[in-house]
């Protein structure tokens, strides 16, 4: 009998990783009938964190009507796990209390680029309130520690959204009284006080991304234009970020110290603005999940392991998940696939030289427009993975 591990991010636009995981189980099902499925549905903190998390985790969702980035009502939902529920290894890797509550946010419920249309994406006209106010809500229900996944952002504010929301107190040169700071408004700001801020639980932030805030590898440079920043604005708005931060210093005197901290530019600097405030440590996004599904574990059982995301490039052979599936499944010698809507050469290239069991297909079709492979990714993908050739498990079927 075959045991199947699929392990799958999102493809954005068309499917979450739960029906990517579920149509490959319902294939894998038709073709080997005797077979055993394990799912696991990958995140990298954006769309899909709480869902996801929460749900292993037999945990609760939460209802909140908040601000999103850019002033609109929107009704969100957290989720809250007993820690009991737990495993030891998820214990242990985000130091938490053996009892107690743990609230999972995901930043792009509120602050999502993909909620916004092209025209609407603007790092000036974009704030984080809206996950201060989730943060603020978790504080009232005596939460013991907040998971905070950070992916997908619209944002470049680096968190002071977020600390308004949380009673940063920010005074303008007019008599007008602006409740959330957007970065348009930050050179009329005159003062800024933090005497009011609520209280919150350990934050741990879940990021992959290394950058630092400000340069040339910083949020705002490599970021902010793939936010609707245009590339003769990244210099002014690095100095308008620069000199609020300075305003804060009063308040937190190593504000621009902690700026050159890895990661301090992961989200357009949503760890780091919290981190003035409050315990924020930072979590690899893979190895959180990795112990939270006990990955590792169930790639030693399986017979095949098959992952994939909405495109294979460049960037997913750093720290993503899918190819965090393929390096551990390579160290035990499991044979794997990855399944792509689209799959950049230099990509497979570097996978076929670096792991010697597997294989890389895209399920896209090249000579269709990107709409029409989204629309039809459901059917794409089913199809490709029915045909697939398991010279393993064929043979033995």
């Amino acid at each position: 009998m075959s045991n199947f591990l699929v392990a799958f991010d999102k493809c954005k636009g068309s499917l979450t990783s739960h029906d990517l995981c579920n149509l490959a189980e319902t294939v894998l099902k038709g073709r080997f009938p005797d077979s055993t499925i394990s799912k696991v549905p990958l995140t990298d903190g954006g769309e899909g964190f709480v869902q996801i998390l929460t749900e292993a985790g037999r945990g609760s969702f939460h209802d909140l009507q908040v601000i999103d980035s850019i002033g609109r009502e929107k009704l969100v939902n957290f989720g809250i796990c007993d820690i009991r529920n737990l495993n030891s290894r998820v214990i242990e890797y985000l130091d938490l209390p053996k009892q107690g509550k743990l609230a999972i946010v995901e930043m792009a419920v509120a602050a999502g680029l993909a909620d916004l249309p092209t025209e609407k994406r603007n790092p000036w006209e974009t704030s984080t309130y809206g996950v201060g106010q989730i943060l603020k809500e978790t504080g009232k229900l005596g939460v013991d520690a907040v998971l905070l996944g950070i992916g997908g952002s619209s944002t470049n504010d680096a968190g002071i959204g977020a600390l308004s929301a949380l009673g940063a107190n920010f005074e303008y040169d007019s008599e007008e009284s602006l409740d959330i700071p957007y970065p348009s408004t930050w050179s009329s700001i005159k003062a800024v006080k933090f005497d009011d801020l609520v209280e919150l639980p350990p934050i741990k932030v879940a990021c992959d991304v290394g950058n630092t805030l400000f340069g040339e590898n910083g949020a705002t440079s490599c970021y902010g234009p793939q936010k609707g920043l245009s590339l003769d604005e990244i210099i002014q708005f690095e100095e308008e970020l620069k000199k609020i931060l300075t305003s804060f210093t009063p308040y937190f005197p190593d504000a621009l110290d902690k700026s050159n901290k890895k990661g301090s530019g992961a989200a357009g600097g949503m760890g780091y603005g919290l981190s003035l405030a409050y315990d924020v440590s930072l979590v690899e996004g893979f190895n959180l999940v990795s112990n939270w599904f006990g990955v590792d574990k169930q790639i030693q059982e399986a017979n095949f392991v098959i992952t994939g995301e909405g495109r294979f490039d460049k960037s997913s052979l750093y720290g993503k998940g899918p190819f965090e599936i393929l390096r551990l499944a390579d160290g035990c010698k499991t044979p794997s696939l990855i399944m792509a809507g689209s799959v950049e050469e230099e990509a497979v290239t570097t996978v076929s030289r670096q792991f010697q069991f597997c294989d890389v297909i895209a399920f896209g079709r090249p000579d269709w427009t990107l709409d029409k492979n989204l629309c039809f990714a459901k059917e794409q993908f089913t199809e490709t993975l029915h045909k697939f050739v398991f010279p393993e498990i064929d043979e033995c079927v």
